[in-house]
Order: structure tokens, then sequence, then C-alpha cells
């Protein structure tokens, strides 16, 4: 066992459902999962997904890799948990679960007194993520976002563990590598949790706006097996990719006040600080405000709905 999910015997495969027993208000949903051990001993690896409800391409991805990994070519162990987001999933939620509408990403390390999310955060860290060796946190555009792919971590100072961290994330061929300060907007998400809890814990972001393109699918699918590959927990030679290039973290922008934004940038799109990203009018046309650049770099996600509230989110850029 793992927590609550059960490991078969060696060259197996497992799938079923777990729960958090102890807790009534978690137990009342169950998780899938799918467990592989390997037929050779190898490292213990952790797949997640959909955290975020309507991040599809990786809940699809970590089902597609949950049958199509042959424990005859496993060294170790892979336990992949396609839904996170349990609540959320039929609901559409975007960004949030909908027990306490909450950000289950923003939780961890959680709190086994506290709110849904909360004890959920604590269980699943606790439980689970932090007695795996690797960890490989799925994520896409949400239902109103577009984004280039990239991968990312939390550098956490010890030299060995980010160095494990930066091999996975240069594996799997994604074209920006996102390194994030353990403040700002994402504090408290699992990859960077776990991290800190001595796991090669990172994130990987392909796809977006609600939509399962192929090609976003299986650059996850891709990426995933390259990395199980280069840390030793499939067998088969890794794919060579181009490493990413490294950005300083996120410029988050948000909105001065509600109205309708009009983009002026795409995602990939490289901008100078000080260069305009859009503008917001009142439902009647008139203009409200310029939305110019806070830094220099490139736009790696957007929001692609025009209704934003004071506050909202409009867009991401990495810093060059």
């Amino acid at each position: 066992m793992i927590g609550p999910i059960p490991i078969p015997a060696a060259g197996r495969r497992a799938t079923g459902e777990f729960t958090f027993a102890d807790d009534p208000g978690l137990a009342k949903y169950r998780w899938p999962y799918v467990a592989i051990a390997g037929a050779a001993p190898g490292p213990s690896v952790l797949v997640t997904a959909g955290i975020h409800a309507a991040e599809y391409t990786g809940i699809e991805a970590a089902i597609r890799l949950g049958r199509a990994l042959d424990p005859r070519e496993v060294r170790g162990t892979i336990v992949l948990i396609p839904l996170l987001n349990r609540p959320g999933f039929y609901e559409r939620s975007i960004y949030v679960n909908p027990e306490d509408n909450d950000n289950l990403n923003r939780l961890f390390p959680g709190d086994p007194g506290g709110t849904w999310g909360q004890r959920f955060a604590h269980h699943l860290l606790t439980e689970i993520a932090v007695r795996f060796d690797h960890a490989i946190d799925l994520h896409a555009g949400d239902l109103v976002e577009d984004l280039v792919p990239f991968v990312g971590y939390r550098p956490t100072g010890d030299a060995g563990l980010d160095a494990r961290i930066r091999r996975m994330a240069e594996a799997y061929g994604a074209g920006w590598l996102v390194m994030s300060a353990a403040t700002g907007e994402r504090p408290g998400s699992l990859y960077a949790v776990a991290a800190q809890n001595g796991v090669a814990a990172m994130l990987a972001e392909s796809g977006g706006r609600g939509l399962l393109v192929e090609e976003d699918v299986v650059r996850h699918v891709r990426g995933v097996t390259n990395i199980l590959r280069t840390i030793g927990a499939l067998a088969g030679e890794p794919e060579r990719v181009a490493p990413p290039r490294p950005v300083k973290g996120f410029e988050w922008v948000r909105s001065p006040t509600e109205g309708v934004f009009h983009a002026k940038v795409r995602v990939d799109q490289q901008v100078a600080k000080g260069d305009v990203l859009g503008d917001l009018c009142d439902l009647v046309g008139e203009p409200l405000a310029t939305i110019d650049a806070p830094v220099s770099g490139v736009v790696l996600f957007a929001v692609t709905s025009p209704a934003i509230k004071k506050g909202g989110l409009l867009l991401g850029i990495g810093a060059l």
C-alpha cells in the first residue's frame, strides 16, 4: 500500500478507486488510480492530473499512460491518479473545487482540521505524494485559458534534489521552463510543496481552452514517457529533446477594473516592458484602461474570455 492505494505484485497492473476513509467529507468521493509494479526494481513515480478539473489534456494523457505502460518494461513503481479535483470534473468547474470554491492547487501542505480543500491537500500530500521518489503533475490552460507548452519547478535549495528535478523538466520536451519562487501567485502548489518535502517534483503544461487537441495530449504522453525513461523507471532509451529556455518566474497581469478585454498579444509572443497587451472597455464600448507589460518576457498563457472582473487574471508573462 501507498497510503490508501494498493500496489500489486511485481510485474502487474492494478486499477481501481481509493478514498480517504477517516474523513467523512472526503470519503463521499472516490478517486481513480492505476498502479503498476514493474518486473524489475527501480524508482517510485507519481503522475497526477486534473487538480484543476477542466484541464482536460492532462487528465486524458494520464488515462492513456495508465493503459499503455507495460509492467514488463517498468522498473520500480508507477502510480497514476488521472483526476484530483473529483468534485469539479462533471461540474466543468473552472479553477476551483465546488466543495468550498477554493483553488486546490494553492492549499498545500493543507490542514487536517481545515476546509474541504485544505483537508484534501493534507491527506494527498502526507499519505500519498511524499511517499514517492519522483512526481509529475500534468496541467493545461483551464477552460478559459490558452497557453504555450511549458514545464516548471520550484528550486528547493538542495542542489542534488534540484538537479534531479531539472533533469526531469529538461526531458519533457517543452520550449519554456519556469523556475518559480516560493512566494507570489503560486503558493501552496502540489509540485512545489512536494519538492520542499524531498520529492523530485515538477509540473508540465500542454493545451487548454477545454479542448482535447490530439497534439497537446500526445505532448504530455511523450513528455512523461521520456521522463520515465530518463530517470530509469521505464525501459528504453530516452528521446533527445532540445532543453527548454528558462524564465525567471511568472508576472501575472490582472485587470484594474471589470470590463471587456481585447487582447493585443498571443501566447508564445515575446513582449518588452511597456508594450500594450490589450485594452478594456465597458459594456457600451467606452474605454476604461490600457494594459501595458510590466516586464519584458514571453506570454506563457492568456485568458480567452473577454468578460473580466476587477482583479481578474488577464495573462501570465515569463520574465526574461
